[in-house]
Protein backbone atom coordinates (compact mmCIF):
# COMPACT_ATOMS: atom_id res chain seq x y z
CA UNK A 1 0.00 0.00 0.00
CA UNK A 2 1.12 3.53 -0.76
CA UNK A 3 0.71 6.31 1.81
CA UNK A 4 1.04 10.07 1.44
CA UNK A 5 2.55 11.67 4.53
CA UNK A 6 3.44 15.07 6.00
CA UNK A 7 5.69 15.70 8.97
CA UNK A 8 8.64 17.44 10.61
CA UNK A 9 12.32 16.56 10.17
CA UNK A 10 15.52 18.46 10.94
CA UNK A 11 13.75 21.75 11.72
CA UNK A 12 11.78 21.64 8.46
CA UNK A 13 8.38 20.54 7.24
CA UNK A 14 8.61 17.61 4.81
CA UNK A 15 6.17 15.43 2.87
CA UNK A 16 6.24 12.48 0.53
CA UNK A 17 5.04 8.94 -0.25
CA UNK A 18 5.95 5.61 1.35
CA UNK A 19 5.13 1.98 0.50
CA UNK A 20 4.29 -0.37 3.38
CA UNK A 21 2.01 -3.21 4.38
CA UNK A 22 -0.22 -0.98 6.52
CA UNK A 23 -0.47 2.43 8.14
CA UNK A 24 1.22 1.35 11.38
CA UNK A 25 4.29 0.06 9.55
CA UNK A 26 4.45 3.29 7.53
CA UNK A 27 4.37 5.32 10.75
CA UNK A 28 7.09 3.10 12.25
CA UNK A 29 9.39 3.46 9.22
CA UNK A 30 8.97 7.23 9.12
CA UNK A 31 9.65 7.65 12.84
CA UNK A 32 12.71 5.40 12.45
CA UNK A 33 13.90 7.84 9.78
CA UNK A 34 13.53 10.74 12.23
CA UNK A 35 10.24 12.07 10.89
CA UNK A 36 7.55 13.33 13.28
CA UNK A 37 4.40 12.44 11.32
CA UNK A 38 1.58 15.00 11.43
CA UNK A 39 -0.60 13.52 8.67
CA UNK A 40 -0.70 10.22 6.79
CA UNK A 41 -3.36 8.95 4.36
CA UNK A 42 -3.75 6.09 1.91
CA UNK A 43 -2.90 7.45 -1.54
CA UNK A 44 -4.33 4.46 -3.43
CA UNK A 45 -7.77 5.44 -4.83
CA UNK A 46 -8.86 1.79 -5.13
CA UNK A 47 -8.06 1.15 -1.48
CA UNK A 48 -9.93 4.30 -0.51
CA UNK A 49 -12.95 3.21 -2.57
CA UNK A 50 -12.86 -0.25 -1.01
CA UNK A 51 -12.57 1.31 2.44
CA UNK A 52 -15.58 3.55 1.81
CA UNK A 53 -17.63 0.64 0.49
CA UNK A 54 -16.81 -1.43 3.58
CA UNK A 55 -17.99 1.40 5.81
CA UNK A 56 -21.28 1.66 3.95
CA UNK A 57 -21.86 -2.09 4.11
CA UNK A 58 -21.22 -2.25 7.87
CA UNK A 59 -22.95 0.37 9.98
CA UNK A 60 -22.33 3.59 8.07
CA UNK A 61 -19.38 5.55 9.43
CA UNK A 62 -21.37 8.75 8.94
CA UNK A 63 -23.87 7.94 11.68
CA UNK A 64 -23.91 10.58 14.40
CA UNK A 65 -24.84 9.62 17.96
CA UNK A 66 -25.97 12.10 20.63
CA UNK A 67 -23.22 13.31 22.96
CA UNK A 68 -25.10 12.05 26.01
CA UNK A 69 -25.31 8.52 24.58
CA UNK A 70 -21.62 8.54 23.65
CA UNK A 71 -20.80 9.66 27.21
CA UNK A 72 -22.95 6.85 28.65
CA UNK A 73 -21.22 4.32 26.39
CA UNK A 74 -17.77 5.56 27.46
CA UNK A 75 -18.71 5.57 31.14
CA UNK A 76 -19.94 1.98 30.98
CA UNK A 77 -16.82 0.91 29.10
CA UNK A 78 -14.64 2.67 31.70
CA UNK A 79 -16.42 0.91 34.57
CA UNK A 80 -16.03 -2.49 32.88
CA UNK A 81 -12.34 -1.88 32.20
CA UNK A 82 -11.73 -0.87 35.82
CA UNK A 83 -13.55 -4.04 36.93
CA UNK A 84 -11.00 -6.07 34.96
CA UNK A 85 -13.26 -7.10 32.08
CA UNK A 86 -11.58 -7.62 28.69
CA UNK A 87 -12.54 -5.32 25.82
CA UNK A 88 -14.38 -7.94 23.72
CA UNK A 89 -16.83 -9.14 26.41
CA UNK A 90 -17.27 -5.53 27.54
CA UNK A 91 -18.32 -4.45 24.04
CA UNK A 92 -20.62 -7.48 23.73
CA UNK A 93 -22.40 -6.42 26.91
CA UNK A 94 -22.67 -2.84 25.67
CA UNK A 95 -24.11 -4.07 22.37
CA UNK A 96 -26.80 -6.01 24.22
CA UNK A 97 -27.57 -3.06 26.51
CA UNK A 98 -27.81 -0.47 23.72
CA UNK A 99 -31.39 0.55 22.93
CA UNK A 100 -30.44 2.77 20.01
CA UNK A 101 -30.98 0.92 16.67
CA UNK A 102 -28.31 3.13 15.06
CA UNK A 103 -25.67 2.54 17.74
CA UNK A 104 -26.01 -1.25 18.16
CA UNK A 105 -24.72 -2.04 14.62
CA UNK A 106 -21.76 0.27 15.22
CA UNK A 107 -20.78 -1.57 18.42
CA UNK A 108 -21.21 -4.89 16.57
CA UNK A 109 -18.92 -3.62 13.80
CA UNK A 110 -16.34 -2.48 16.38
CA UNK A 111 -16.39 -6.01 17.82
CA UNK A 112 -15.93 -7.50 14.37
CA UNK A 113 -12.94 -5.26 13.68
CA UNK A 114 -11.29 -6.03 17.05
CA UNK A 115 -11.82 -9.77 16.58
CA UNK A 116 -10.11 -9.47 13.19
CA UNK A 117 -6.94 -8.32 14.96
CA UNK A 118 -6.93 -4.52 14.88
CA UNK A 119 -6.64 -2.36 18.00
CA UNK A 120 -9.49 -0.60 19.77
CA UNK A 121 -8.21 2.82 18.69
CA UNK A 122 -8.09 1.72 15.04
CA UNK A 123 -11.64 0.39 15.31
CA UNK A 124 -12.83 3.70 16.76
CA UNK A 125 -10.90 5.59 14.09
CA UNK A 126 -13.17 4.11 11.40
CA UNK A 127 -16.03 6.23 12.81
CA UNK A 128 -14.59 9.79 12.78
CA UNK A 129 -18.02 11.42 13.08
CA UNK A 130 -18.59 9.55 16.34
CA UNK A 131 -15.13 9.22 17.88
CA UNK A 132 -13.19 12.42 17.20
CA UNK A 133 -9.42 12.83 16.92
CA UNK A 134 -9.04 13.55 20.66
CA UNK A 135 -11.08 10.48 21.63
CA UNK A 136 -9.04 8.19 19.36
CA UNK A 137 -5.65 9.56 20.42
CA UNK A 138 -6.45 9.26 24.11
CA UNK A 139 -7.41 5.62 23.46
CA UNK A 140 -4.06 5.17 21.69
CA UNK A 141 -2.26 6.67 24.67
CA UNK A 142 -4.15 4.32 26.98
CA UNK A 143 -3.23 1.30 24.86
CA UNK A 144 0.43 2.33 24.73
CA UNK A 145 0.67 2.90 28.49
CA UNK A 146 -1.44 -0.10 29.51
CA UNK A 147 -3.80 2.19 31.45
CA UNK A 148 -6.79 2.16 29.13
CA UNK A 149 -9.30 2.57 31.97
CA UNK A 150 -7.52 5.74 33.18
CA UNK A 151 -7.65 7.34 29.75
CA UNK A 152 -11.26 6.30 29.23
CA UNK A 153 -11.93 8.21 32.45
CA UNK A 154 -10.18 11.25 30.95
CA UNK A 155 -12.35 10.93 27.83
CA UNK A 156 -15.45 10.92 30.06
CA UNK A 157 -14.31 14.16 31.70
CA UNK A 158 -13.61 15.66 28.27
CA UNK A 159 -17.09 14.68 27.00
CA UNK A 160 -18.78 15.98 30.16
CA UNK A 161 -17.13 19.38 29.76
CA UNK A 162 -17.99 19.52 26.05
CA UNK A 163 -21.63 18.69 26.80
CA UNK A 164 -21.66 21.31 29.57
CA UNK A 165 -20.44 23.99 27.15
CA UNK A 166 -23.03 23.05 24.52
CA UNK A 167 -25.84 23.05 27.10
CA UNK A 168 -24.77 26.43 28.43
CA UNK A 169 -24.86 27.94 24.93
CA UNK A 170 -28.27 26.36 24.18
CA UNK A 171 -29.77 27.55 27.45
CA UNK A 172 -28.41 31.07 26.90
CA UNK A 173 -29.93 31.19 23.41
CA UNK A 174 -33.25 29.49 24.21
CA UNK A 175 -35.12 32.44 25.77
CA UNK A 176 -33.99 35.03 23.17
CA UNK A 177 -34.90 32.62 20.33
CA UNK A 178 -38.37 32.08 21.82
CA UNK A 179 -38.82 35.86 22.11
CA UNK A 180 -37.66 36.33 18.52
CA UNK A 181 -40.08 33.68 17.23
CA UNK A 182 -42.92 35.30 19.20
CA UNK A 183 -41.97 38.74 17.85
CA UNK A 184 -41.87 37.55 14.23
CA UNK A 185 -45.18 35.67 14.66
CA UNK A 186 -46.97 38.62 16.28
CA UNK A 187 -45.65 41.14 13.76
CA UNK A 188 -46.48 38.79 10.87
CA UNK A 189 -50.07 38.27 12.07
CA UNK A 190 -50.55 42.01 12.57
CA UNK A 191 -49.13 42.87 9.17
CA UNK A 192 -51.02 40.20 7.22
CA UNK A 193 -54.40 40.15 9.02
CA UNK A 194 -54.81 43.26 11.23
CA UNK A 195 -53.31 46.09 9.15
CA UNK A 196 -55.52 45.37 6.07
CA UNK A 197 -58.61 45.98 8.24
CA UNK A 198 -57.29 49.44 9.14
CA UNK A 199 -56.43 50.08 5.48
CA UNK A 200 -60.11 49.59 4.53
CA UNK A 201 -61.16 52.01 7.28
CA UNK A 202 -58.64 54.66 6.22
CA UNK A 203 -59.60 54.24 2.55
CA UNK A 204 -63.06 55.66 3.25
CA UNK A 205 -61.70 58.62 5.21
CA UNK A 206 -60.54 61.78 3.48
CA UNK A 207 -57.50 62.46 5.63
CA UNK A 208 -53.78 62.71 5.00
CA UNK A 209 -52.15 59.60 6.51
CA UNK A 210 -48.99 60.05 8.61
CA UNK A 211 -45.69 58.79 7.18
CA UNK A 212 -45.47 56.03 9.82
CA UNK A 213 -48.90 54.71 8.79
CA UNK A 214 -47.96 54.74 5.12
CA UNK A 215 -44.77 52.85 5.94
CA UNK A 216 -46.64 50.14 7.87
CA UNK A 217 -49.25 49.82 5.09
CA UNK A 218 -46.51 49.48 2.46
CA UNK A 219 -44.82 46.76 4.53
CA UNK A 220 -48.15 44.97 4.91
CA UNK A 221 -48.73 45.08 1.14
CA UNK A 222 -45.25 43.70 0.56
CA UNK A 223 -45.66 40.80 3.01
CA UNK A 224 -48.99 39.83 1.39
CA UNK A 225 -47.52 39.90 -2.13
CA UNK A 226 -45.72 37.16 -4.06
CA UNK A 227 -42.52 39.20 -3.93
CA UNK A 228 -41.98 38.54 -0.20
CA UNK A 229 -41.41 34.73 -0.34
CA UNK A 230 -39.29 35.12 -3.49
CA UNK A 231 -37.03 37.71 -1.85
CA UNK A 232 -36.78 35.60 1.33
CA UNK A 233 -35.78 32.52 -0.70
CA UNK A 234 -33.27 34.51 -2.76
CA UNK A 235 -31.85 36.07 0.41
CA UNK A 236 -31.47 32.64 2.02
CA UNK A 237 -29.77 31.29 -1.13
CA UNK A 238 -27.35 34.26 -1.19
CA UNK A 239 -26.44 33.68 2.47
CA UNK A 240 -25.83 29.97 1.77
CA UNK A 241 -23.62 30.80 -1.23
CA UNK A 242 -21.63 33.31 0.82
CA UNK A 243 -21.12 30.67 3.54
CA UNK A 244 -19.88 28.14 0.95
CA UNK A 245 -17.48 30.72 -0.55
CA UNK A 246 -16.12 31.59 2.91
CA UNK A 247 -15.66 27.91 3.84
CA UNK A 248 -13.75 27.17 0.64
CA UNK A 249 -11.40 30.14 1.06
CA UNK A 250 -9.03 29.78 4.02
CA UNK A 251 -8.22 33.49 4.23
CA UNK A 252 -11.88 34.51 4.19
CA UNK A 253 -12.75 31.84 6.79
CA UNK A 254 -9.95 33.02 9.06
CA UNK A 255 -11.02 36.66 8.67
CA UNK A 256 -14.63 35.71 9.46
CA UNK A 257 -13.65 33.67 12.53
CA UNK A 258 -11.40 36.51 13.70
CA UNK A 259 -14.30 38.98 13.45
CA UNK A 260 -16.51 36.59 15.43
CA UNK A 261 -14.03 36.57 18.31
CA UNK A 262 -13.98 40.39 18.34
CA UNK A 263 -17.74 40.81 18.68
CA UNK A 264 -18.85 42.40 21.98
CA UNK A 265 -19.93 39.83 24.62
CA UNK A 266 -20.39 37.06 22.03
CA UNK A 267 -16.71 37.23 21.08
CA UNK A 268 -15.62 36.72 24.68
CA UNK A 269 -17.96 33.74 24.98
CA UNK A 270 -16.41 32.16 21.86
CA UNK A 271 -12.84 32.86 23.01
CA UNK A 272 -13.42 31.44 26.49
CA UNK A 273 -14.95 28.26 25.04
CA UNK A 274 -11.97 27.81 22.68
CA UNK A 275 -9.38 28.46 25.41
CA UNK A 276 -11.08 26.02 27.78
CA UNK A 277 -11.13 23.29 25.13
CA UNK A 278 -7.55 23.99 23.98
CA UNK A 279 -6.07 23.72 27.47
CA UNK A 280 -8.25 20.75 28.46
CA UNK A 281 -7.38 18.66 25.38
CA UNK A 282 -3.67 19.56 25.49
CA UNK A 283 -3.48 18.69 29.21
CA UNK A 284 -5.07 15.27 28.64
CA UNK A 285 -2.77 14.44 25.72
CA UNK A 286 0.40 15.49 27.54
CA UNK A 287 -0.69 13.50 30.61
CA UNK A 288 -1.07 10.52 28.27
CA UNK A 289 2.56 10.70 27.23
CA UNK A 290 1.95 12.25 23.80
CA UNK A 291 4.87 14.52 22.87
CA UNK A 292 4.14 18.24 22.77
CA UNK A 293 4.32 18.62 18.97
CA UNK A 294 1.93 15.74 18.28
CA UNK A 295 -0.33 16.89 21.13
CA UNK A 296 -0.44 20.39 19.60
CA UNK A 297 -1.35 18.95 16.18
CA UNK A 298 -4.17 16.85 17.66
CA UNK A 299 -5.43 19.82 19.69
CA UNK A 300 -5.43 21.97 16.56
CA UNK A 301 -7.70 19.45 14.82
CA UNK A 302 -10.12 19.51 17.77
CA UNK A 303 -10.66 23.29 17.41
CA UNK A 304 -13.26 24.46 14.87
CA UNK A 305 -12.16 28.11 14.67
CA UNK A 306 -9.88 28.41 11.60
CA UNK A 307 -8.07 31.52 12.91
CA UNK A 308 -7.05 29.71 16.10
CA UNK A 309 -6.14 26.62 14.04
CA UNK A 310 -3.75 28.72 11.95
CA UNK A 311 -2.22 30.19 15.12
CA UNK A 312 -1.76 26.71 16.65
CA UNK A 313 -0.04 25.59 13.44
CA UNK A 314 2.44 28.47 13.88
CA UNK A 315 2.90 27.49 17.53
CA UNK A 316 3.67 23.90 16.49
CA UNK A 317 6.39 25.10 14.13
CA UNK A 318 7.90 27.33 16.80
CA UNK A 319 7.94 24.44 19.31
CA UNK A 320 9.69 22.25 16.75
CA UNK A 321 12.31 25.00 16.39
CA UNK A 322 12.97 24.75 20.11
CA UNK A 323 10.97 27.69 21.44
CA UNK A 324 8.87 27.37 24.63
CA UNK A 325 5.12 26.84 24.26
CA UNK A 326 4.28 29.97 26.28
CA UNK A 327 6.46 32.20 24.06
CA UNK A 328 5.03 30.71 20.86
CA UNK A 329 1.45 31.18 22.11
CA UNK A 330 2.13 34.77 23.21
CA UNK A 331 3.57 35.77 19.82
CA UNK A 332 0.39 34.74 17.97
CA UNK A 333 -1.55 37.42 19.93
CA UNK A 334 -4.59 35.12 19.80
CA UNK A 335 -4.01 33.57 23.22
CA UNK A 336 -4.60 35.71 26.33
CA UNK A 337 -1.73 36.72 28.57
CA UNK A 338 -3.38 34.92 31.51
CA UNK A 339 -3.07 31.59 29.70
CA UNK A 340 0.48 32.28 28.51
CA UNK A 341 1.52 33.23 32.05
CA UNK A 342 0.12 30.04 33.58
CA UNK A 343 1.80 27.92 30.90
CA UNK A 344 5.11 29.76 31.41
CA UNK A 345 4.99 28.90 35.12
CA UNK A 346 4.20 25.28 34.23
CA UNK A 347 7.21 25.09 31.90
CA UNK A 348 9.56 26.60 34.47
CA UNK A 349 8.40 24.31 37.28
CA UNK A 350 8.10 21.18 35.13
CA UNK A 351 4.36 20.96 35.84
CA UNK A 352 2.95 21.95 32.45
CA UNK A 353 0.14 19.38 32.64
CA UNK A 354 -1.03 20.69 36.03
CA UNK A 355 -0.94 24.29 34.82
CA UNK A 356 -2.90 23.44 31.67
CA UNK A 357 -5.54 21.77 33.84
CA UNK A 358 -5.67 24.90 36.02
CA UNK A 359 -6.05 27.07 32.90
CA UNK A 360 -8.84 24.82 31.66
CA UNK A 361 -10.77 25.20 34.93
CA UNK A 362 -10.17 28.96 34.89
CA UNK A 363 -11.57 29.41 31.40
CA UNK A 364 -14.51 27.13 32.13
CA UNK A 365 -15.40 29.56 34.91
CA UNK A 366 -14.86 32.50 32.57
CA UNK A 367 -17.07 30.81 29.98
CA UNK A 368 -19.87 30.37 32.53
CA UNK A 369 -19.59 34.07 33.40
CA UNK A 370 -19.64 35.00 29.69
CA UNK A 371 -22.76 32.91 29.10
CA UNK A 372 -24.48 34.57 32.05
CA UNK A 373 -23.49 38.05 30.82
CA UNK A 374 -24.65 37.23 27.29
CA UNK A 375 -27.98 35.89 28.52
CA UNK A 376 -28.61 38.80 30.91
CA UNK A 377 -27.80 41.30 28.14
CA UNK A 378 -29.74 39.66 25.30
CA UNK A 379 -33.01 39.01 27.13
CA UNK A 380 -33.87 42.66 27.93
CA UNK A 381 -32.70 43.74 24.45
CA UNK A 382 -35.12 41.29 22.85
CA UNK A 383 -37.97 42.38 25.14
CA UNK A 384 -37.36 46.07 24.36
CA UNK A 385 -37.07 45.31 20.64
CA UNK A 386 -40.35 43.40 20.68
CA UNK A 387 -42.07 46.24 22.56
CA UNK A 388 -40.76 48.93 20.18
CA UNK A 389 -41.79 47.06 17.00
CA UNK A 390 -45.29 46.19 18.19
CA UNK A 391 -45.72 49.64 19.76
CA UNK A 392 -44.69 51.36 16.51
CA UNK A 393 -47.23 49.34 14.50
CA UNK A 394 -50.05 50.07 16.97
CA UNK A 395 -49.28 53.81 17.12
CA UNK A 396 -48.99 53.98 13.31
CA UNK A 397 -52.41 52.33 12.92
CA UNK A 398 -54.25 54.28 15.63
CA UNK A 399 -52.76 57.69 14.85
CA UNK A 400 -55.09 58.28 11.82
CA UNK A 401 -58.07 57.33 13.99
CA UNK A 402 -57.10 60.05 16.45
CA UNK A 403 -56.81 62.49 13.52
CA UNK A 404 -60.25 61.50 12.29
CA UNK A 405 -61.65 62.14 15.77
CA UNK A 406 -60.01 65.57 15.91
CA UNK A 407 -61.43 66.45 12.50
CA UNK A 408 -64.96 65.60 13.64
Amino acid sequence: MNFKWKGLKSNAFVEGFIDSINKDEAMFLLKKDGVIVTSIINSNPKDEKKKKTTKILTASAKVKIADQELLLFTRKLTTMMKAGLAIVPALKMLEQQSENPKFSPIIADLLKKINSGITLSEAFESYPNLFDVVYVNLIKAGEASGNLDTFLGRICINLEKTIKIKKAIKSAMMYPIILLVVAISVVGIMMIFVVPVFVEIFGNANIELPASTKLVMAMSDFLRSWAAPIIIIVGYAVIRIIKIIIRKNDKLQQAFDKKLMRLPVVGKLIRDAIMARFSMVLANLIAGGVNLIEATEITKNSITNSKIQASIEKVKREIFSGRPLSVALRETEDFPETMCGFIEVGEETGKLNDMLTTVSLYYEGEFDSSVEAFSSMLEPIMIVFLGIVIGFILVAMYQPIFLMGSAV
